[in-house]
């Protein structure tokens, strides 16, 4: 499937199935964890936002937010939410690889950018990362914070290509079949769903996402090759890991140095 079309289809699933929240949970464990610090960010940039998750938390939590994604279908849902709980955030149509919609206006503007719901993995090619890290420090202003969280090697060598159901009711159906190839460092997860229409008849959709397993040392390159110093790396619960630990989700930190 070709990339640009991946939750296109499966956007309407992904709300229905809350998928978001996670997105929403991060947004809080990171602000949480900034302001343990003394740091609360003003106006903040959320990358893949998707149907909103990260973004609307952000927004409710009294930030300027601004939401990019390159899914139409998801940002018609994000757009959505945001009215339906009387929040004004915009959301942009872009690749977070081209921020050119955004960087102009926006240049320096930004005390937080986050990018959750391993959207760093969906970066396949070498040159991604640095494209990523380089348009994030040119929307951070001085001083400014970058988060997001990636898949872990650790994660990938549990994609053995069975199949798993993340979400099952009475209407609707999804089931992920993954796998992994270590030579190639790509994971295949095949997503599949039925969702019943009426009483009798289902719907069937699939989409096949690819992610790459990004090792630690190859994200703290690319973070320095863009101007940006990396400050720590963290589990889902905020906790400050050691470079040795590696967990299966892993959120890292990173921030644009003052001059």
């Amino acid at each position: 499937m070709d990339a640009d079309l991946i939750y296109d289809a499966y956007a309407p699933i992904y709300e229905r199935t809350g998928q978001d929240r996670f997105g929403a949970y991060l947004a809080h464990l990171t602000l949480t964890w900034l302001r343990a610090r003394q740091v609360a960010p003003r106006r903040a940039l959320d990358l893949a936002c998707g149907t909103g998750g990260a973004t609307l938390a952000l927004a409710a939590a009294g930030i300027d937010t601004m939401g990019v994604d390159r899914s139409p279908a998801m940002l018609r849902i994000a757009r959505r939410r945001a009215q339906e709980v009387g929040l004004t955030v915009p959301f942009v149509a872009a690749d977070m690889r081209h921020l050119e919609n955004v960087e102009p206006a926006h240049a320096g503007c930004f005390e937080l950018v986050t990018c959750f719901g391993d959207s760093i993995n969906y970066l396949t090619d070498d040159r991604d990362l640095r494209q990523v890290f380089g348009g994030i420090r040119r929307v951070l202003s001085p001083g400014g914070y970058a988060v997001f969280d990636v898949n872990t090697e650790a994660a990938f060598a549990r994609w053995d290509e069975s199949d798993l159901v993340i979400f099952e009711s009475d209407n609707c159906l999804v089931y992920n079949r993954l796998g992994y190839n270590p030579a190639t460092r790509l994971g295949i997860g095949r997503i599949v769903w039925f969702v019943r229409g009426n009483k009798t008849l289902w719907r069937r959709g699939e989409e096949t996402h690819v992610e790459r397993a990004w090792s630690d040392a190859e994200i703290r390159q690319a973070l320095a090759d863009a101007g940006l110093e990396f400050v720590a790396r963290l589990d889902v619960t905020g906790r400050i890991l050691a470079d040795d630990d590696l967990p299966e989700r892993l959120i890292m930190v990173a921030r644009l140095t003052r001059k």
